[in-house]
């Protein structure tokens, strides 16, 4: 009888502490979709320090049609690059994010809209979807992989 007194009591001392805690899911979505609207922001002031601040010192971004793009540095490069385009304009919406249990990873997917002035001065305009994959560091949410591509069929 004494030793099961003691096995309960070691049981109820010592489980709490082996369990994981389970992650805000709620609070960390509402902060990877705040983060999305200072991401929007930071490209229409064309802010490419804040932009590349978003992604991890490892991250990497694939944009559809070009090479992948690996490091925080290198991804500030090609943002810069890519908002010299005249007249751009670039929105995107989540339209689900999922956190992990652990609080610690989150999958992002959604809609984006992008038109800008082509090489000919005409307008191209282009809508299609995305995936985001954020890590949690210490510093906060960060984006580990950036990929997007259009919903327009390629040509051939």
């Amino acid at each position: 009888m004494r030793l099961t007194r003691v096995s309960v009591l070691l049981l109820a001392a010592f489980a709490p502490g082996a369990c994981a805690r389970q992650a805000d899911t709620v609070a960390e979505e509402r902060a990877i979709r705040d983060l999305d609207k200072k991401w929007v922001q930071a490209v229409a002031a064309k802010d490419t320090m804040a932009i590349g601040n978003i992604y991890a010192e490892d991250g990497e971004f694939l944009p559809q049609g070009a090479p992948r793009v690996t490091g925080r540095a290198a991804i500030r490069s090609a943002w810069a690059q890519f908002l010299k385009t005249p007249n751009l304009s670039l929105s995107f919406e989540p339209t689900k994010v999922v956190v992990s249990s652990m609080g610690d990873m989150v999958s992002e997917t959604g809609s984006y809209r992008l038109a800008m002035d082509g090489p000919k001065g005409q307008r191209v305009e282009d809508v299609g979807k995305y995936v985001v994959a954020w890590k949690k560091v210490n510093d906060g949410w960060k984006v580990q992989y950036d990929i997007f591509n259009s919903d327009k069929p390629t040509a051939m």
